[in-house]
């Protein structure tokens, strides 16, 4: 049972310890009115460091759905009123 204790006490400092190591970072003007925007398109940015193709795939399906909910809707070929690029930093 002391044993049992003490995993249970590792994993909940090792599970925090990597939740605290998170830097999540945004930045949008906070002037825009986002009611108006009904089409989005992704965009690659140069000189950015890109995530592997299966997490790339799973981000983008998240938040096409979610962007979905709100009622707007991924164009490829259409000019979009707003522009959405998801990367990470190293």
């Amino acid at each position: 049972m002391r044993k049992f204790q003490l995993f249970c006490i590792a994993l909940l400092l090792l599970t925090t310890a990597r939740l605290l190591g998170q830097d999540v970072r945004y930045n949008f003007d906070k002037t825009a009115d986002f009611s108006k925007f009904k089409t989005y398109t992704w965009v690659e940015f140069k000189n950015a460091k890109p995530v592997d193709d299966l997490t790339d795939k799973q981000i983008k399906a998240e938040l096409d759905d979610a962007l979905g909910q709100k009622g707007l809707t991924n164009r490829l070929w259409l000019k979009p009123g707003y522009l959405r690029r998801n990367y990470r930093s190293s």
